[in-house]
């Protein structure tokens, strides 16, 4: 179900979610939630990059609240309504759950719906893209 957004989304992307869904087969919930969230990032520096130019994102995104910057580079023009989504609020916390030293609890219910956040996000980048990526 992600394959259709590799072309857009890029390898990156292709890769982490292949990685998760990989995880989540194999009832590695923790690993699946923080692939999620990092092809969740893969989207995001898509779309920054097709909006602006990858030396300036990477530079943004490599920064102290790099995501932060990179999601105002996208979002900050954008209608109400695009800003408003949560997609990503979600994939945040559990890759940043699952990213630290410490319990993070995360289980099957978790994972799964790790999995289908990152799957609308996709569709709902790509379904915006034009309004997303416009100057």
């Amino acid at each position: 179900m992600l394959a259709p957004y590799q072309g857009r989304f890029g390898s990156s992307f292709q890769e982490r979610g292949q990685e998760a869904i990989r995880c989540y087969g194999a009832h590695a919930y923790l690993a699946c939630c923080t692939m999620c969230g990092a092809a969740a990032e893969a989207i995001l520096l898509a779309t920054a990059i097709a909006k602006s130019d990858e030396s300036t994102v990477l530079k943004q995104y490599n920064s102290s609240g790099g995501r932060r910057r990179v999601e105002n580079l996208i979002l900050g023009k954008a209608r109400q309504e695009l800003r408003d989504v949560g997609y990503m609020t979600l994939l945040k916390y559990w890759g940043d759950q699952a990213a630290h030293g410490k319990l993070s609890g995360i289980k099957d219910n978790e994972a799964y719906t790790s999995l289908a956040l990152l799957l609308r996000f996709a569709i709902f980048v790509n379904e915006n893209w034009v309004e997303l990526v416009a100057a």
